[in-house]
């Protein structure tokens, strides 16, 4: 599969319009999710939740676009890889609801949890498989159960619910030197650290603190803890 060609130039206009045809996206990809699960379809209901969660997530990333400095070429590369970037758009996804949330501890971790196995379940919920250990094939009806596709559902219409709002605001958000540390990280670092249960937990201790930015907790995550190879949890906070 040849390379995607990302030699476009970046603009504000540019942005506001993808920001803008993400939500509209994610919105469709959700109204035809319910309908996959109504009729019981559930491994394609479910793995068009997980897409219209990743098109909310590109209509954050662009709206995020709009206060960074696009005249940068780093800046506009960073930005075109992280729109490709499954993982990462699942996380920008969930990042409004997350500073919204005062749910901290009660419901919480279900909810991390879920977001954490949407960024595994995507292929599950539409290729066939071999399963390597067991030896056996595994297809999307047998991986994706009822249960997994209605929450996934639930999940994408609430993901949305909240990027809306703070995807169209009219006020662009400021660029600080955290955040651009946090733009700096190489998507595969990010990658790893989003897919563990244990930098959730870290984000939760620093938001019962009154630190909501999910930006400085990744950046201080990777400096003290995966860069080293520790946990955080493994520091005592089991609570």
């Amino acid at each position: 599969m040849p390379a995607k060609n990302r030699d476009y130039k970046l603009t504000a206009e540019l942005l506001r319009e993808y920001r803008d045809a993400s939500l509209s996206n994610s919105q469709i990809l959700l109204d035809e999710a319910e309908l996959l699960l109504a009729h019981r379809h559930f491994a394609r209901a479910y793995f068009l939740a997980v897409s219209s969660v990743e098109e909310a997530g590109k209509a954050v990333q662009a709206y995020e676009g709009l206060g960074k400095n696009l005249q940068d070429p780093a800046v506009t590369q960073r930005l075109k890889l992280q729109f490709e970037d499954h993982s990462q758009k699942i996380t920008s996804a969930f990042s409004p609801w997350l500073q919204a949330t005062q749910e901290i501890r009660e419901q919480f971790m279900d909810f991390i949890k879920l977001m954490v196995d949407i960024q595994f379940g995507r292929e599950a919920s539409m290729y066939t498989d071999i399963h390597a250990e067991k030896a056996i094939v595994t297809t999307p009806q047998k991986q994706i159960r009822e249960k997994a596709a209605s929450d996934c559902v639930r999940l994408a219409k609430r993901v949305l619910h909240y990027a809306r709002p703070y995807a169209e605001q009219a006020v662009l958000p400021a660029t600080s030197r955290i955040q651009d540390s946090f733009f700096a990280l190489k998507p595969t670092v990010f990658q790893k650290m989003a897919g563990t249960a244990d930098f959730w937990w870290y984000y939760i201790a620093r938001m019962e603190q009154g630190n909501l930015a999910l930006e400085s907790a990744a950046v201080e995550y990777n400096a003290n803890y995966l860069s080293k190879r520790k946990t955080f949890r493994s520091e005592g906070s089991t609570d």
